[in-house]
């Protein structure tokens, strides 16, 4: 069934040419955006830019990619660059701390990102789907001030749209965060029940888009406990993140694990700020480094938080399910050694001058 014709918004001019208006879903059936109006300081308070932060925000009606002019998109674009990462691993607080006021601006996991990567996650893909993602990445990088710079940090579940981002934007760079193994696992025990579920409705995902070259039978997925999920799923984006360094090497993707971040969190910033171009001399960084953002936590404003508390936390997960995770870890050795996955990245940000 041919979907229905979307009426043609009156004022849609607007949504090009106001950055306040942000793309904020994509309808593949009927090749159309839709913008949710928000401000400087709500991007800066939401946690994340997607449907369970933004659902009193005022929406537009469904607007035609066809209906925006592509002439007028392009001209209202600016510098972009993209955070991708593993989760659990410190990209929220790295996004907030790259935010300088008249220097660049983080956009925290924007909702449209996942609706272009659940449907590059099917059969059913849609030829203008990849053009409608480029004018959404133009519509993305349009800076709130002169000269600013938009700092985009994708959700982990679009992490394999990477290659079409650096395709369709060939200015931008990406920054990889990730936590190693043992972190992640840990981190995902943490949270019990929701970091179980987690881990399995993400390998639901990557099994499709960023599959390692093993195969899993359906009997063989059943008998998976939820943390060798888990390391299916840490093991699937560490061989994908390294395929994308090696193809475009440190001029457009470096990395960075967590704990190299937490512990010289200035000199992360400083090498963040250089590879990303912005206009922020070494004082900047140190100041935010020892700033009021490593006081509280990334994701709960006004929750005291800090590096101290986040090693506790992973150090508690690790004595309470030591036995489970060491034998997980072994386990994951020997599925790496199978497929060829790496079990480590390199940390390219902090060690390439």
């Amino acid at each position: 069934m041919l979907a229905e014709p979307l009426a043609v918004p009156a004022d849609r001019p607007v949504y090009v040419s106001d950055p306040t208006w942000i793309p904020h879903d994509y309808d593949a059936r009927t090749d159309s955006l839709t913008f949710a109006r928000v401000n400087g300081d709500s991007r800066d308070q939401a946690v994340f830019l997607d449907r369970r932060f933004l659902g009193q925000a005022p929406k537009s009606p469904p607007v035609r990619i066809g209906q925006l002019s592509r002439a007028e998109v392009a001209s209202a674009a600016g510098p972009i660059h993209f955070i991708f990462h593993t989760a659990f691993c410190c990209s929220t607080l790295m996004t907030r701390a790259l935010s300088v006021p008249r220097v660049s601006a983080g956009l925290k996991e924007p909702g449209v990102l996942v609706s272009f990567a659940q449907h590059w996650s099917n059969a059913r893909q849609t030829p203008g789907a990849l053009n409608a993602l480029g004018v959404t990445l133009d519509l993305l990088s349009r800076p709130m001030a002169p000269g600013e710079t938009q700092i985009v940090k994708a959700s982990n579940v679009a992490t394999h749209l990477l290659p079409d981002v650096l395709h369709l934007r060939p200015d931008a760079k990406v920054l990889v965060m990730y936590s190693d193994l043992g972190g992640f696992l840990e981190a995902v025990t943490r949270r019990d029940i929701n970091g179980r579920s987690f881990a399995r409705q993400t390998y639901q995902g990557f099994a499709n888009s960023i599959p390692l070259d093993i195969a899993l039978t359906a009997d063989d997925r059943m008998l998976l406990t939820d943390t060798q999920v888990a390391a299916f799923v840490w093991l699937m984006q560490a061989a994908f993140f390294t395929d994308m360094q090696r193809h475009y090497g440190p001029a457009r993707i470096r990395t960075l694990s967590s704990d190299r971040f937490l512990s010289d969190p200035a000199s992360a910033l400083r090498k963040a700020g250089a590879f990303f171009e912005l206009h922020a001399d070494r004082s900047k960084w140190e100041a935010i480094a020892v700033g009021p953002i490593f006081a509280e936590h990334a994701k709960e404003r006004g929750l005291s938080f800090t590096v101290r508390d986040h090693n506790a936390q992973l150090a508690q997960a690790r004595s309470v399910h030591a036995r489970e995770l060491a034998a997980t870890e072994d386990w994951s050795k020997r599925i790496a050694a199978r497929c060829g996955a790496p079990l480590s990245l390199n940390d390219t940000l902090m060690d390439e001058e």
